[in-house]
C-alpha cells in the first residue's frame, strides 16, 4: 500500500468527522486488560532482575567460601630461621631443608603440589617422586626436580646462585624462554639478567650439613676459590706455583684467619687480609 500523504481538506474533514462514543463497560474491559499486561510485564522484568541479582550473590558467595575453605584449611607454613645453626625442616612429602642463618622458607601445609619458596640459603634433600616434581622459588628462579640433593642461595636483587650435588635439576628463570638442566658439581649463578655456570667440587660444601669437611690433595687455587666464595673475599695469588695442593681439616666455625693461618704453617705461605676492600693477598715467605 502506498503512503497517502494528507493536505488540509483531509485533515479537516477527518478533525470534523462525528464517530460513535464506545459503550463505558468495554472501555473499561480494554484498561484491565491494558493494565493487567502491564502488570505481568513488570513483574515478569522484576523476576528476572530479582534472579539475575540471585545469581550473581550466589557465585560471589561461592567464590568467597572456596578462598575462605583454601586459607582455612591448606594455610601457608612459614618459618624463619633467626639463629646462628641450620635449621632443619622436615616438609609433608618426607623432603628435608637446612635453613640457613636468615632465611625463610614458605610451603602449604597439603603438600600436594611440593612447591616452595625461599629467602635467603638453604640445602634440600628431595623425596624422589617420579609422580610429581618438586619446585623451588627463589628470587626470579624456579628450579624443579624430582629427587636429588642441591642448595639455593638467595641474595634479594644481588641474585641467586644454585648448587647441585646429587641428581639432576632444571632452572627456569622468569621472563627469559631457555632453561638451564645442571648435573652434579655445577652451579648456576643468575645476577641481573646474565647467567653462568661453573664447576665445583662437592666435596668442599657445608651445604649438607658437614661440621667439617676434609680437604685432600687439593689445589690451592681451588680451596682459594671455595674460601672466596665462603667468606665473600677475593684471593691474588700470583706469588704461588701452579698446580700447589694441601690437605687439611677445615671445621665449619673456623674463621677465615684461622683457616689461612693454618695454611701458612703447613704450605709456608703468607697471607694479608685487607677487610676494606674484602681481598687477600697470598704470597711465599
Amino acid at each position: 500500500m502506498k503512503n497517502r500523504e494528507f493536505n488540509n481538506k483531509d485533515v479537516e474533514r477527518f478533525w470534523n468527522a462525528s464517530y460513535s462514543e464506545l459503550p463505558k463497560d468495554q472501555i473499561e474491559e480494554s484498561w484491565q486488560k491494558f493494565s493487567s499486561a502491564n502488570s505481568l510485564k513488570d513483574k515478569s522484568s522484576f523476576r528476572r532482575n530479582y534472579y539475575g541479582a540471585g545469581m550473581a550473590a550466589a557465585v560471589l558467595v561461592l567464590l568467597f567460601s572456596t578462598y575462605y575453605y583454601v586459607a582455612l584449611y591448606n594455610p601457608i607454613i612459614q618459618i624463619n630461621n633467626y639463629g646462628l645453626l641450620d635449621k632443619q625442616v622436615n616438609l609433608p612429602d618426607g623432603s628435608l631443608v637446612l635453613l640457613k642463618e636468615g632465611g625463610e622458607i614458605k610451603y602449604k601445609e597439603h603438600f600436594s603440589a611440593r612447591k616452595v619458596e625461599i629467602k635467603g640459603e638453604a640445602f634440600f634433600d628431595v623425596v624422589k617422586d617420579s609422580s610429581r616434581e618438586f619446585n623451588v622459588i627463589s628470587g626470579s628462579t624456579t628450579t624443579k626436580v624430582l629427587g636429588t640433593k642441591f642448595s639455593v642461595s638467595e641474595k634479594g636483587s644481588k641474585g641467586v646462585e644454585i648448587s647441585l650435588y646429587t641428581g639432576r635439576i632444571m632452572v627456569k628463570v622468569k621472563g627469559q624462554a631457555e632453561s638451564w638442566g645442571l648435573i652434579p658439581g655445577e652451579s648456576l649463578a643468575y645476577h641481573q639478567g646474565i647467567t653462568k655456570i661453573r664447576k665445583f667440587n662437592t666435596t668442599l660444601s657445608f651445604a649438607l650439613g658437614n661440621k667439617f669437611i676434609d680437604v685432600n690433595n687439593i689445589e690451592l687455587e681451588e680451596l682459594f676459590d671455595f674460601l672466596g666464595r665462603r667468606f665473600n673475599y677475593k684471593f691474588s695469588n700470583s706469588d704461588l706455583t701452579e698446580k700447589e695442593r694441601v690437605t687439611l681439616r677445615i671445621n665449619k666455625e673456623d674463621s677465615l684467619a684461622e683457616i689461612l693461618h693454618l695454611l701458612s704453617i703447613i704450605n709456608n705461605i703468607s697471607y694479608e687480609i685487607k677487610e676494606e676492600k674484602k681481598q687477600v693477598e697470598i704470597s711465599r715467605k
